[in-house]
């Protein structure tokens, strides 16, 4: 299997993150707001407005498709 399709394959853990105006530049975002966090601090999923859309667009990611 090419390597690019094993670490797309990998599903890893999401967290809703609150970044505020003072930790933009700690997580590489432009605005503060609500962020889906992998287990490796990368942001994959935001800005959200409230932790719910957030919560609500983490199921979405990790829900099996097929």
């Amino acid at each position: 299997m090419p390597t690019y399709l094993r670490s797309m394959a990998k599903i890893r853990d999401l967290i809703a993150v609150h970044v505020s105006d003072q930790d933009v530049s700690d997580y590489n975002v432009t605005e503060a707001g609500w962020y889906a966090v992998d287990d490796g601090e990368r942001v994959v999923l935001g800005p959200f407005t409230t932790l719910a859309e957030c919560e609500r667009a983490i199921r979405d990611r990790l829900r099996p498709t097929g």
